[in-house]
């Protein structure tokens, strides 16, 4: 028996596949899995900025340092995100994964400043690498209409090690000669990730195909042609995000010295559990209701976060402060991407998805270099007043420049 599919019909089935196409499947994840072990390699540099100032470097020195390795993944993201596509992913996410390793281990003999810079420099040159191919493939994996739901999982992955590592890490600690040596012991995760690179691109280009994603050349893409105004609302947004996000994960741990916190590392444990909950559990969300209303209210309810940690100084209130944070920054991230999904030409997601990464590194260079430096000049205090009221200006922003209405462009 033959059946032929025409016109519309063919049309109407291939839909439906698509929408049928389930959001967890083995390549995406892998990929989520790849992201897990790369972005441990930065959630162990929690302490960092202790262990700076216990080698003999000034507070400033320190929040520069740290945030180094954001702003050279930065500057790879502005000029050099472009010519990462399919075709390459395979080979520029290995690299990636060699240089973070070889830096994992260059922090154990480099001590002075400069030293740290470079290896901090090599070491987001190799974060970009890695991420910016990760992305790229994602955006082939992930079935069209499904965006919200696939967002949300894969943040997931990005927020895990956040909330394991800074707790894990300070178990391992006291087992290991010196804090530095967490550094390469983590990058050693990488070698089984570095494993499975070959069957995720593999895998990449199958569903490509599927997609009907491999019949349009793939081209140079310029910031003009992609970036209008919609776009670049959402650019702000999502940078301001992560400044707020980088200065509380970077220098909390000063602040937790200061109040005698006990356990602080689990003030992130408790922070990220309940985002990750947030964005299991409403996953579906993401795609109904609409991003006015997830974005500013994440967003104000984040700026009353800062207020409360910065009013209320009891132990108690560390994990009340770290759930207050982790819902409002829990609702922000996957109505952010999936917007930008959406409001993005079919030509230009892949580079509007590592425009966002571009944003997300330099917030979290601004974080801590702009959070040390308040906190050595204002006091810890004035720097939670700060970012109180500069997330909720976001909030007000989103509110009267929303991109909803490039939907239907």
């Amino acid at each position: 028996m033959k059946i032929e599919l025409k016109g519309s019909s063919y049309n109407t089935a291939s839909k439906t596949l698509q929408n049928d196409s389930p959001v967890v499947n083995p390549a995406f994840a892998t990929l989520c899995a790849i992201v897990f072990l790369a972005v441990s390699n930065n959630t162990v540099f929690y302490n960092f900025h202790l262990y700076l100032l216990s080698i003999g470097l000034e507070g400033k020195d320190s929040g520069f340092l740290i945030g180094m390795y954001s702003f050279a993944a930065m500057l790879m993201y502005a000029f050099f995100a472009k010519y990462i596509t399919r075709r390459n992913a395979c080979l520029t996410i290995v690299a990636g994964m060699v240089l973070i390793m070889v830096c994992g281990f260059l922090y154990v003999p480099c001590t002075s400043f400069y030293a740290i810079l470079a290896v901090r420099i090599v070491n987001g040159i190799g974060v970009f690498l890695l991420m910016a191919s990760a992305v790229v493939m994602l955006v082939t994996i992930i079935p069209p209409q499904k965006t919200g739901q696939a967002f949300s999982l894969y943040s997931v992955f990005l927020l895990l090690p956040y909330a394991v590592m800074p707790a894990l890490s300070e178990v391992i600690i006291r087992m290991l000669p010196s804090p530095v040596w967490l550094y390469p012991i983590t990058s050693l995760g990488l070698i089984p990730a570095m494993a499975c690179v070959p069957y995720l691109n593999r895998k990449s280009k199958q569903h490509g195909m599927e997609h009907g994603k491999t019949q349009t050349k793939e081209r140079t893409v310029t910031f003009r042609q992609a970036v209008h105004a919609g776009v670049f609302v959402l650019l702000i947004v999502n940078f301001v995000y992560f400044l707020g996000f980088s200065g509380m994960f970077f220098l909390f741990k000063g602040l937790a010295v200061q109040r005698a916190y006990a356990h602080a590392g689990l003030f992130f444990t408790v922070d990220m559990l309940v985002m990750i909950a947030v964005r299991l559990i409403g996953g579906r969300l993401f795609d109904r209701v609409s991003s006015v209303v997830l974005v500013s209210g994440a967003f104000v309810v984040t700026a009353l976060a800062f207020l409360v940690l910065q009013s209320q100084t009891d132990q108690h209130w560390m994990y009340i402060t770290a759930a207050l944070f982790g819902l409002g920054m829990g609702f922000a991230v996957p109505p952010l991407n999936s917007m930008m999904y959406r409001i993005s030409a079919p030509a230009y997601r892949g580079f509007n998805a590592n425009m966002m990464m571009l944003t997300m590194y330099l917030g979290t260079f601004f974080g801590p270099f702009l959070g040390a430096w308040a906190i050595e000049t204002l006091g810890y205090g004035m720097f939670l007043y700060i970012a109180s009221g500069l997330m909720l200006a976001t909030a007000l922003f989103y509110i009267a420049r929303h991109p909803q209405r490039y939907l239907q462009q």
